[in-house]
């Protein structure tokens, strides 16, 4: 018994949903762990993306522009966990 129409934007929705998850769990993880190796291997990401912003004044109005991605290993594995239950939905 389906529940959802299988799109693509469902689909996105689920692995963004799942990043996000995994976002608060490296979150917590970082808040509450003690330094070591595997808080590096789980924690240590890089970021995507226009940094510093792009900025261009009018004088009139400022139009600003920037976006950045961080990923890291839990960032992934929520994404892959949200894939997942996408598939069993």
């Amino acid at each position: 018994m389906a529940f959802l129409k299988k799109t693509n934007t469902v689909l996105a929705g689920f692995v963004f949903g799942g990043a996000l998850f995994g976002s608060v769990l490296a979150e917590a993880l970082r808040r509450f762990s003690t330094e070591g190796l595997l808080r590096d291997v789980f924690l240590k990401g890089f970021g995507i993306g226009i940094n510093p912003p792009f900025s261009l004044d009018l004088h009139l109005f400022t139009f600003t522009f920037g976006l950045t991605f961080t990923v890291n290993l839990f960032v992934l594995l929520g994404a892959f966990l949200g894939l997942l239950v996408y598939k069993q939905v």
